[in-house]
């Protein structure tokens, strides 16, 4: 399944000011969205081990949960297979996702990926983010056809915080989620249920302590692993 590539490990930090020329030049996300944009913004890759061809290749894209759990997860695979991500604070109902996706899986293959999105871009419609989200799927299949897919549901906001009024939102985001992953018989990895309850795993509204995200790290691995 791997292409041959001749080049380095991949460390990239885009910039959104240089690629928003590109939003809505793709054709599988629809005309007319309207975008709205955080204050900060960011978008990471890391893909190691480019020209190696002897394991299997995983693509973790997500948002920070997800950056934090990669590093556990890719010491969990060594030897069964090279770990690479793709996250970014991008909602998948913002056209520029499409292109931070396509300019990972247009030139790298990818035998599984673990998809994750859902905390960022609550400006958005879930109408929107339904339609988001089946384009970013369409798309895999499109550049990566032969691709097992795993759909991650978001985790929870922390109980009694800040952000507490988000977590209606959330569960409507990750019923979304579910329904597309039985669209295309992906099995779906709960990090919801696996979070709830735990406000103690919580450091902020979003984000979790070491023992909370090795637990994550864990599920992940074991799900990946499954389709290897």
């Amino acid at each position: 399944m791997h292409r041959k590539l001749l080049l380095p490990p991949l460390l990239l930090t885009i910039s959104l000011v240089c690629i928003s020329g590109c939003i809505g030049r793709d054709t599988h996300f629809r005309s007319g969205t309207q975008v709205y944009r955080e204050d900060i913004e960011w978008c990471n890759v890391w893909i190691p081990s480019v020209n190696k061809t002897d394991l299997p290749k995983v693509l973790m894209v997500g948002d920070s949960i997800t950056k934090h759990y990669y590093k556990s997860v890719e010491k969990e695979l060594q030897g069964k297979a090279y770990c690479a991500n793709l996250t970014t604070s991008t909602c998948v109902a913002d056209p520029l996702f499409i292109v931070q996706l396509q300019s990972v899986i247009e030139y790298y293959d990818f035998d599984v990926i673990h998809f994750n999105n859902g905390l960022h871009g609550f400006e958005y419609t879930e109408e929107e983010y339904r339609q988001g989200y089946k384009a970013a799927l369409a798309l895999i299949r499109d550049k990566l056809p032969e691709a097992r897919i795993i759909i991650a549901l978001s985790t929870p906001t922390k109980e009694g915080g800040g952000k507490e009024c988000l977590i209606p939102r959330i569960q409507e985001r990750n019923r979304i989620a579910s329904e597309l992953a039985k669209s295309i018989n992906a099995p779906v990895n709960d990090l919801s249920t696996l979070m709830k309850g735990h406000p103690e795993y919580y450091t902020d509204d979003y984000h979790f302590c070491a023992e909370a995200i090795d637990i994550q790290a864990k599920q992940v691995t074991k799900l990946v692993r499954n389709k290897l």
